[in-house]
Formats: structure tokens, sequence, C-alpha cells
């Protein structure tokens, strides 16, 4: 694989995008705050700092090689895509249900109510924007540069794909800033390290990411309008639970069956 990048250096330049990306969008944020659009301001916001993640990465990748095998971006059989989505669909269930558990035992704090209450949106248009950065941008963005580019980074140089994986994966879940989320996303970080090393791609990893946000999404948007067989008792109902479990194994059946 033509990948100019050494370890050091690609750790390098996430944590560059990172500290872009972070500083923009907190002045985007104060900016359109003072302004009368100011309900727009966290959807925009989102949308600046997902571009301004990747965009350190392509400008340096303009003359150092293929973007695409740098970053992963291969095409996956129909097949892949499948089982990718009954695998995503699996584990976004027990995953909910995680959370869930985690709140009980560590409530969270008021301030992590308010980051739900970001993601919901009052006009058709915040609606569009923020479903723009949150769940399609962040998902395609933030896989780029972790899966397609920082892990297979790793890969190269480690020779150990477990470790490329797991080490990718924490680096991912400590950027998000969240403790009380730390655990979840770390280990569906694993999950996506394996779907992007498996198919060597970065297309199956942003379908589950994307759909994982999406469901956030949703319940921060019409929590109420959950089909009642969804919930029970504040929980995942056990039925449903026990359909995640089925599709996880299909779908992780499926994809290590394949060459």
């Amino acid at each position: 694989m033509n990948n100019p990048f050494t370890a050091k250096t690609a750790f390098g330049i996430v944590i560059l995008s990172l500290l872009l990306s972070g500083f923009l969008t907190t002045s985007a944020i104060l900016y359109f705050q003072d302004n009368a659009n100011s309900d727009i301001a966290f959807p925009i916001s989102v949308i600046i700092g997902d571009l301004l993640l990747i965009l350190p990465l392509l400008i340096l990748l303009r003359q150092r090689g293929d973007i695409r095998k740098i970053l992963r971006i291969n095409p996956v059989s129909s097949t892949i895509i499948k089982a990718t989505v009954i695998l995503s669909l699996g584990i976004i269930i027990l995953a909910d249900e995680f959370d869930r558990v985690v709140a009980l035992i560590i409530p969270p704090p008021d301030w992590m109510e308010n980051i739900g209450q970001s993601m919901s949106g009052g006009s058709a248009t915040t609606l569009f924007l923020l479903f723009m950065g949150a769940v399609v941008l962040a998902a395609v963005v933030e896989e780029l540069l972790f899966r397609g580019f920082l892990q297979q980074v790793l890969e190269k140089h480690w020779k150990d794909i477990t470790k490329a994986v797991l080490v990718t994966s924490i680096f991912f879940a400590a950027i998000h800033f969240n403790p009380w989320w730390i655990i979840q996303i770390y280990l569906l970080g694993i999950f996506m390290g394996y779907l992007a090393w498996r198919s060597n791609s970065v297309f199956p990893s942003i379908i589950f990411h994307g759909m994982n946000n999406g469901l956030a999404f949703t319940f921060a948007n019409w929590n109420d309008k959950i089909p009642s067989w969804y919930t029970w008792n504040g929980h995942v109902s056990p039925l449903v639970l026990v359909g995640g479990a089925v599709l996880t194994y299909l779908g992780m059946r499926k994809l290590s069956q394949m060459e």
C-alpha cells in the first residue's frame, strides 16, 4: 500500500485536526449565538467542525499518493453492505440498553441532558442541518480520519491488527471528551475498526457510524413516537434485545465467512 505516513505523523495529523476543528467550531458557536439566527448556531457549527476535521489531512494528501487508498475508500459488495446493516442494527440495539444501564449505575450530570437537547431542532431547516452535520458528515469525516487513515497507518507500521484497532478506538473515544459515554464509544469504535479492516473499506464503518448517530438523532427529536414495543420499564424490551443479539450474531457470522 502506498502510504507515506508513519504512526507518529498520523497521530500528529489527527491531533492537529482536532485542535483546529475544536477551536474554530467554538468560535462559530459564539459568533452565531450573537446573531439573530442563533437557533442554527449548533448545527452550523457541527457542520463547520466536521469539515475542518478532515481539511488538514486532505491538504496533506494532495500530492502524497492515492487518496482513495490512503483513506481506504474502496468499493464493497452488496453482500458486505447487507451484513453490515444487519450487524449494525443488532449492536445499536444492544448499545442502547448498555447506555440505559450505565445511566442507572452512574447518573449523568445535568449538562449531559443539554447535549441531548442540542441534537433536537424546532424547524425543518434546523433538523436538516442537524441531520447533515451530526449524522451524515460526522460519520463520513470521523471514519475517514480514524478508521480510514489512522487505523490503516497503525496496521501497516505495527503489523498488529488487534493493537491498531484497539488503540484507534481508545483515541476515538477519548476525543469525544465525555466520560459517561467513553466505554460505549470505545466498544462501538472496536466494531467499526473491525468492519473497516475486514472489508478493507471505510464504507461499512460509515454505515455503522451513521446508523448509530441516526438513532441518537431520532430519540432526541421523536422520543415520544418510538413504538411502545421497543421499550419496557425504561429499558429496551427483552424481546428486542434478543432480536439485537440474533442480528449481531448473524452479521458477525456473515462477515467472518467472507474472503
